[in-house]
This record gives C-alpha cells, sequence and structure tokens, in this order.
C-alpha cells in the first residue's frame, strides 16, 4: 500500500509557477500594456527616424507647433488605450493558455513552452487575417508578414507579463510592472533622441532637395493631369494646362486656372539661397517660385499653394527630355 502511494506522487506533473491572484493578474495586465504600448511608441519612432531619408516638409510657426503637441499627446492616449486593450484581449489570455496547456500535457511552464504558444497565436493570426486578404486577390507575402509582426509584437509583452506572475509578492510583481515602464519609456527616447543626434552630426544623411542644374531643368514636365511643361535650353519655354493659382488665391483665396501660352525661364536661386526655378508663360506664372523635390533620379518642380504652413502644393513630374 505503502509503495502505491510513493508510485502516485512520483507520477505528479512538474510543479508549474505559483498561482497569482487578482493583484498579481492586475499587475501582469499593467505590465503588458506597457509593454505593448512601448512597442508601439518604438515602432512610430523608427518610421518617424526612417521617414527622414526620404522626401518630407514640415509646417512651421506657432500653430503648426500647437497642432505637433496636440498629435504627440492624442498619439500618447492612443498608444496607452491600445495598449491597455490588447493586454486585456491577447496578451493575459496567451499567459493563462499557456499556463492551462502545460498543466493539461503534463509539463513544466517554461520559457520556451510560452514561445511556442505565442508562435501558435501569431500563426493563427497570420492564418485569420491573411487568408481573407488572398483570397480577396491580394498577396501571399500578407501571411509572413503578419506572422512575423504578431510573433514579434506579442513574445515581449507575453514574457513580461509571465515573469510578473511567476514572482511571489505583490509588491515584488508590481515592482517589476514599474521597472518595465520606465523602460517602456526610456527606450523610445533613447532611440528618438539618438537617431535625431545621427541625422544632426552627419552619421545619417537626411533627405535633401536635388540641386537642378539648368541643363537638368531642360524637358517636359507633367502634373498626371493633362498639364504640361516643355522647359528649351534656349530658355524658352511652353506650358499646355497648368494649374496655377488666379489673382484670387493670391489675394488669400483658393481659386486656380488652367495656363497655357509661351514664355522663358531661368534657373535663379530663392531668398534662402537654394537654387529655383522662375517661369513667366503668358502673365500666369508672375511671381511663382517652383522648387526643386523629389530626387536626383526622379525630380520633380512644384510651388505651395496658399500657406506653405498647410503643406499643400501644386506638382509636376519629370516626363521627357526636350529636344
Amino acid at each position: 500500500m505503502a509503495h502505491g502511494t510513493v508510485e502516485r506522487q512520483g507520477a505528479k506533473a512538474p510543479a508549474g509557477p505559483e498561482r497569482v491572484g487578482g493583484a498579481g493578474w492586475t499587475a501582469a495586465w499593467l505590465t503588458g500594456a506597457v509593454t505593448l504600448s512601448a512597442e508601439g511608441a518604438l515602432a512610430l519612432v523608427v518610421y518617424f527616424l526612417a521617414g527622414l531619408r526620404d522626401e518630407h516638409y514640415f509646417a512651421a510657426g506657432f500653430s503648426a507647433y500647437v497642432g505637433y503637441l496636440l498629435v504627440a499627446v492624442v498619439t500618447v492616449v492612443v498608444l496607452g488605450l491600445a495598449g491597455m486593450t490588447g493586454s486585456a484581449a491577447v496578451v493575459l489570455p496567451v499567459v493563462r493558455l499557456a499556463r492551462w496547456s502545460a498543466r493539461r500535457t503534463g509539463r513544466a511552464e517554461t520559457l520556451r513552452w510560452s514561445l511556442a504558444v505565442c508562435g501558435a497565436f501569431a500563426t493563427a493570426a497570420a492564418v485569420c487575417s491573411g487568408v481573407p486578404a488572398v483570397l480577396l486577390g491580394g498577396s501571399w507575402t500578407v501571411l509572413p508578414l503578419v506572422l512575423v509582426a504578431a510573433f514579434l509584437g506579442l513574445v515581449p509583452a507575453v514574457l513580461c507579463a509571465r515573469a510578473v506572475t511567476v514572482l511571489r509578492g505583490t509588491g515584488v510583481r508590481f515592482g517589476l510592472a514599474g521597472v518595465v515602464s520606465a523602460c517602456g519609456l526610456t527606450v523610445p527616447a533613447v532611440v528618438l533622441v539618438g537617431g535625431l543626434v545621427a541625422y544632426v552630426t552627419g552619421l545619417i544623411q537626411a533627405y535633401e532637395p536635388p540641386r537642378l542644374t539648368a541643363a537638368q531643368l531642360v524637358g517636359t514636365w507633367t502634373d498626371d493631369q493633362g498639364g504640361t511643361l516643355a522647359l528649351r535650353a534656349d530658355g524658352t519655354a511652353v506650358a499646355d494646362g497648368l494649374d496655377v493659382p488666379t489673382a484670387e488665391a493670391a489675394s488669400g483665396g483658393d481659386a486656380s486656372e488652367r495656363c497655357s501660352g509661351s514664355g522663358a525661364w531661368a534657373r535663379s536661386a530663392a531668398p534662402s539661397g537654394t537654387p529655383q526655378l522662375d517661369l513667366s508663360v503668358g502673365g500666369c506664372t508672375e511671381g511663382i517660385g517652383w522648387q526643386f523635390g523629389g530626387t536626383e533620379e526622379k525630380p520633380t518642380l512644384f510651388f505651395w499653394i496658399g500657406d506653405p504652413d498647410s503643406l499643400d502644393r501644386y506638382t509636376l513630374h519629370r516626363g521627357s527630355t526636350a529636344p
């Protein structure tokens, strides 16, 4: 009889993490929420820094800065709400699923087991979102992209939340939640400051508009809506259907008209010292300084419509080379 008792005790499942109560799961939920929010903030910071290498323009002035501040505040609030929702809807269920499945299979709930459950969840998410996209005519690349994004986004939050549940003591659990919160605020800020310093010092090259020469300006430019501008090597220009602002727009309105005619062009310098195109065609383009945008390979000509802080512009793209 005693021998049978010993056998049953030896066959018991491996010990798992200590059971946690309501306060422990609250700490885990907060930890998962902060981790998800920090991941979102880091992704936005990386996206912003990477975008500085591409063509971009920022509005200036007091109203623009107030707008940027409001966008930042709204972004922080949205990230916080998204993190709390995602932690409750995804992170905690995955942590519980890893614990439940480990016990059901007689295994210990290890980090490897938690990673496997994260992989299973990411696979399910990829199939549920990727298959309908493919059936609707999308690319099969949606499946691996969603799989990788879901796995990489889920793993840090799940492991941090799991660590909270493994610790003993409510105070220690909330202490770990505080540490994760501090790191979540620090890492995106450090990456942002480091990236800006890299751009300022020239370690990473930020976008600069092309400085087109007169020879590079020669050719046909189009607005992709039927309007064209032909710049010839002898300094003459022919416009056909350019959409330029009228006198009413120049005085504060937003009216424009299609301009056609012939005239002259020259490469000059703007008051800031950057090169620009001066164009005089039929009197309808007087006073407009065309700036250079795009890249050396795909240059553009543009001018701001109304206040430059609106970032609304009329753009011509490079067409064929003029004879």
